[in-house]
């Protein structure tokens, strides 16, 4: 009752984690920043050709404008032409600024865009896509995304373009300053990685993302091949089936023509049997007192048949009585013909028919008498 305790279960083994994901190689890293900065130029290059549209709308409809706007200063102030020309020149330099400035903050805008809703809705870029890369926790919190997407832009268009605001606005010393920065910054966030076992760039660090491999076209392809295979192994089984089911058929078949020609051979011995029977009983019944009596009544029967037959014949063949002769007709009487004509001669042998006149003659022509 108050034994040992239970033997515990054993432990069950952990559980190995996953391995972590590859990093990115840096000539695929390299190539997909490549895709993404074409990308982005192809960007820089339609809004560089926007802005020229614009400056030409602009210069060219409000030209005429702003120099009627000079002229009219000019009269207003008394003949100053330095401070008309200042007037007239800041004018269209200001117009120029403000559109190339308007550019430059768009494109700034597009790369954090395509940086921000790659990373935030899809794990990578449409360069990183290409290449088969993700950024590792950018999809999870899109905080990570939008710090990374901040670094990135600030160390590509952010900075860059920054500097040519400033000295647009003539401030050339900061803007040459802010340019040294965006290199600074492009260097710091490009050179980590080529160091390190998992190589992650200053963007990665801030976010706390990495660069990984997304495996995706490994993927594709074992899936391909599991499904060629599956394809295969299921045709090969459908072929095995089938041909079984054409073997068990085919026994089949075989077997009902055994068991037909069988109970053929039953069947036609049964009948051999019965006929062997059959015969006997009839010898038999023909070696039998009675058999032998109907035979011998058959025998008298068939000679008072036969007798009778011959009579028959013999009635048959005897001859006939000659006909009795009829007796000769009497010779015709002589005929004779009253209508006649008187001294007409009837050659000997010929006669006249009963009911044929004589021949007849025409009287002599009548002559008149002579004076």
């Amino acid at each position: 009752m108050y034994g040992p305790p239970p033997v515990p279960p054993p432990a069950a083994e952990p559980v190995p984690s996953a391995p972590p994901p590859a990093a990115a190689p840096r000539g695929r890293r390299l190539a997909a920043w490549g895709i993404d900065t074409a990308l982005l130029a192809g960007a820089a290059i339609l809004l560089g050709m926007m802005t020229w549209g614009r400056l030409n709308g602009l210069l060219g409809d409000g030209l005429w404008g702003d120099a009627l706007s000079a002229a009219g200063g000019l009269l207003l102030s008394g003949g100053d032409v330095r401070q008309a020309a200042e007037n007239f020149g800041t004018g269209i330099w200001n117009t120029a600024v403000s559109a190339v400035e308007q550019a430059l903050l768009l494109l700034i805008l597009i790369e954090f865009l395509h940086q921000f809703a790659g990373q935030a809705f899809a794990g990578r870029t449409v360069g990183k896509a290409v290449l088969d890369l993700r950024v590792e926790n950018a999809r999870s919190a899109k905080s990570r995304a939008l710090r990374r997407s901040l670094v990135t832009t600030a160390g590509g268009t952010g900075l860059y373009c920054t500097a040519w605001i400033l000295l647009l606005h003539g401030l050339f010393l900061l803007s040459l300053v802010t340019w040294l920065a965006a290199v600074a910054v492009f260097l710091a966030n490009s050179a980590p990685t080529l160091v390190g076992a998992r190589r992650r760039a200053l963007a990665d660090l801030l976010a706390g993302t990495s660069l990984v491999r997304a495996d995706g076209y490994r993927r594709a392809a074992e899936a391909a091949r599991t499904g060629a295979v599956m394809a295969w192994d299921g045709t090969h089984a459908a072929g095995q089936i089938a041909g079984q089911a054409v073997r068990d058929n085919a026994a089949r078949i075989a077997q009902a023509e055994s068991m037909q020609r069988a109970l053929q051979s039953e069947r036609a011995r049964q009948m051999q049997e019965l006929g062997r029977r059959s015969a006997a009983r009839m010898q038999d019944a023909m070696q039998s007192e009675r058999a032998q009596q109907v035979g011998d009544a058959g025998k008298r029967v068939g000679g008072r048949l036969r007798n009778a037959y011959q009579d028959r014949r013999a009635a048959r063949r005897q001859p006939l009585p000659p006909p009795q002769e009829q007796p000769a007709l009497p010779p015709p009487a002589p005929h004779y013909d009253p209508y006649a004509q008187p001294g007409q001669y009837i050659p000997p042998g010929q006669h006249i028919q009963p009911g044929q006149p004589g021949r007849y003659e025409p009287p002599p022509q009548y002559m008149p008498p002579q004076q």
